[in-house]
């Protein structure tokens, strides 16, 4: 029997009930000619509010073909070359690796080869700048040499993004993008960014939602950060996306508009870097030649080419996909977070439309949702096994509420840790969550609610045996990372208290505490005094101990102890010398 697109809406329709998915967006488009098109289930499930074709979704990294399309039209306009390298234009363009630095271009940015994996933390849930991100760059380690491995890299697109509105003297990436494609082609429903941020104007919005037990459940509509906006915090809608793949199957070209010359669209289209196929990919479509162009992946299918890009991002899995030879596009929008429907529906569209034998392929919704349910059981299974690695009756070394703090490492957004009742939570990648004691100093970060799981961390202590550092495996591909912790607040008022001169047990010298910039500084006569952090805040059976750490002091560690809020007595610790000073009259 041949597949073909009669009675492909039941097909959609049956696939968002089997997934527990509350709806789509479906478009399949041959030359100008729509094969079939589509919204399924709804955007709002509240409000009983259905998806249309012009239901605008965030299309997260399906953000990426448009940044690379960007750099294609000022290769066109002689602004920027495929192999120049990046420090010809941005002279501050610094990576951890001296010869990546040097030799980096265009081309290796877009086709995620610099040998930089992932580092998302360095972004998500940061306060930072675009700008910031970028001078962090040279921070990074690699976990592979340059050029020899593709690793898919949002920062990279960042760079790009900032590499256009260098060149061309935007006031961003965001007006860049919109003045040189998104107003050229008439697609007035896309933005670079979302609704939260661009305006109140659009209210066909789809709401974003999560599968829990089964069932999908509402998500907080997420504000999808400007931030990493050359890389995936564009908008749009399903005819928009249409008319944007229309370029990509027509030489450039779409509603007469010619974007971008053919040699440069091809030179997105043509493989740059092959992905290593995981064993389930090579399972399932009997292959192992996967490869990635510029801003898009590269796969044979069916006797022909296709070339795709997906979007995941919280709440929402889209797809972008076009078979150039056959002028075939497929675009797929849901409102559901990381799952592999969007997979489905395209194989599924492009073997209807090339009217596939269905003996040669297969029922593509029911062999991802079994694949899905597979990885849903290995990974209750290996909470299980982590459960069962449990050491039984092993304390952590301090009481809950000393762990509380702020840990940071370089580049990265901090980690905060926070006593709330009874128990410690922890904001980590944009959000806060549970904190739970596993055994001795190692924890687990419960994301069960958010990403059906949780993630160990573990707490170092100095010599002292004070609380150190938190580490975390934040970029799995390096492997565990420390975030030094930063200092304690303390009152003000406690602060002041401490202010004045002290004996020091050496003739003619005095210890000097005073405050600047309203930071604790403690010296010597006659030498510079240096700020002091501190590290624990203790009660006693007679008062209470702050203990700070001195810029410089190596080991060394200045506890001040108070009693009736006064301090009584200053004990400075230096490697194998303790001085006991206190306050002058």
């Amino acid at each position: 029997m041949i597949k073909t697109l009669k009675n492909f809406d039941d097909y959609i329709n049956q696939a968002l009930a089997d997934w527990h998915i509350p709806g789509a967006a479906v478009a399949v488009v041959k030359g100008d000619k729509v094969l079939h098109s589509g919204g399924y289930g709804l955007r709002d499930r509240q409000q009983g509010l259905p998806v249309t074709e012009n239901t605008r979704f965030p299309i997260a990294s399906m953000t990426k073909p448009f940044t690379a399309m960007g750099a294609a039209i000022l290769v066109d306009d002689g602004l920027l070359d495929w192999d120049q390298p990046v420090r010809d234009v941005l002279p501050e363009f610094r990576l951890y690796d001296d010869y990546a630095t040097q030799h980096a271009t265009l081309r290796d940015l877009l086709s995620h080869r610099t040998g930089l994996p992932r580092h998302d933390s360095t972004w998500h849930g940061t306060s930072k700048t675009r700008e910031e991100i970028f001078e962090g760059l040279r921070h990074l380690k690699p976990n592979a040499d340059f050029r020899s491995l593709w690793q898919y890299n949002n920062l990279m697109f960042e760079t790009t993004g900032l590499l256009c509105q260098r060149v061309t003297g935007s006031d961003s990436w965001d007006d860049f993008i919109q003045t040189r494609i998104l107003d050229p082609l008439n697609l007035k429903s896309t933005t670079p960014r979302g609704p939260a941020v661009q305006g109140a104007e659009f209210t066909d919005v789809a709401l974003s939602y999560q599968l829990k037990n089964g069932e999908s459940t509402p998500r907080p509509f997420p504000i999808t950060p400007s931030l990493m906006g050359p890389a995936g915090s564009m908008h749009s809608t399903l005819n928009d996306m249409v008319a944007w793949l229309k370029v990509h199957t027509n030489e450039g070209k779409s509603n007469g508009v010619q974007l971008v010359s053919p040699y440069n669209l091809q030179q997105m289209h043509t493989p740059h870097m092959l992905i290593p196929a995981t064993v389930p990919q090579t399972q399932m479509f009997n292959n192992c030649l996967f490869a990635y162009g510029l801003g898009w992946f590269i796969e044979p299918y069916q006797g022909v080419t296709l070339i795709h890009h997906g979007g995941n991002i919280d709440g929402y899995s889209l797809m972008a996909a076009f078979v150039p030879q056959e002028q075939l596009a497929v675009v797929v929008l849901t409102n559901i977070q990381g799952k592999s429907l969007r997979g489905a529906l395209l194989y599924e569209a492009i073997d209807r439309a090339l009217e596939v034998d269905s003996a040669s392929t297969k029922d593509w919704s029911a062999e991802l949702l079994k694949t899905n349910e597979t990885a849903v059981q290995s990974a209750l299974a290996s909470q299980g096994s982590s459960d069962a690695d449990r050491v039984k009756n092993a304390p952590a070394s301090h009481a809950l509420a000393n762990y509380a703090g702020v840990y940071a490492a370089p580049v990265y957004a901090d980690i905060e840790v926070r006593m709330e009742g009874d128990g410690l939570r922890i904001h980590h990648a944009g959000e806060w969550f549970d904190l739970l004691h596993y055994h001795f100093d190692v924890f687990e970060i419960d994301m069960t609610e958010r990403y059906d799981g949780k993630e160990k961390i573990s707490f170092r202590l100095n010599n002292q045996g004070d609380i150190d550092c938190l580490q975390i495996a934040i970029e799995p591909a390096i492997g565990e990372m420390s975030f030094k912790r930063q200092g304690l607040t303390v009152n003000p008022e406690i602060l002041q208290t401490l202010v004045g001169l002290y004996d020091f047990p050496a003739e003619g010298q005095n210890v000097e505490v005073s405050i600047k910039d309203d930071t604790l500084h403690l010296g010597l006569t006659g030498s510079a005094a240096k700020s002091l952090s501190c590290v624990k805040q203790a009660q006693t059976s007679t008062g209470s101990t702050l203990t700070f750490k001195s810029e410089g002091q190596g080991q060394g560690v200045i506890e001040f102890r108070l009693h009736n809020g006064q301090c009584q007595i200053i004990v400075i610790k230096q490697p194998g010398v303790t001085y006991e000073c206190k306050p002058l009259a």
